[in-house]
């Protein structure tokens, strides 16, 4: 299943770029020294969220976009959780404008039982999921490069 979000940040695409490349913890949200976070989504204002290894590869930059390759994969009930494996890209939109997506691929656990159960609910979890990540770097970002 594939899942994407955009959003805007309110500073330049060179900017954004030096946030990201002087590390992830400037800019993944609550990444702990041993490369590990929570994601997950916020219903009725109570946080669900997972606890993930996450792998971030190098940043890749090829003109006027750049982006990091992003994977991670719950650390208990392993079974029970789809990996994600996409990236985080920037893009300019205008001088002082980047825009920021999360997007990538994962395939439901559980065989058939999790496919039924992604169409029904889980897909829906997914990408509130990766919407609140978007949300979370893009802040992460925007107080980088202040």
């Amino acid at each position: 299943m594939y899942i994407t979000h955009t959003v805007h940040i309110p500073h330049s695409m060179s900017d954004c770029v030096a946030a990201v490349a002087r590390g992830p913890r400037t800019w993944f949200p609550d990444l702990n020294d041993d490369r590990r976070s929570r994601v997950g989504v916020t219903v009725a204002g109570i946080a669900l969220r997972k606890r993930v290894a996450v792998e971030l590869g190098s940043l890749i930059q090829d003109g006027s976009w750049a982006e990091v390759p992003i994977t991670w994969k719950a650390t208990v009930a392993k079974p029970f959780f789809p990996i994600f494996n996409g990236k985080v890209q920037l893009a300019p939109v205008d001088p002082t404008v980047t825009r920021l997506t999360v997007s990538g691929m994962y395939k439901p656990p559980l065989g058939r039982l999790g496919m039924e159960l992604d169409e029904a609910l889980m897909h829906n979890v997914a990408d509130a999921t990766v919407r609140q990540l978007a949300d979370s770097i893009s802040r992460q970002l925007d107080k980088a490069t202040v």
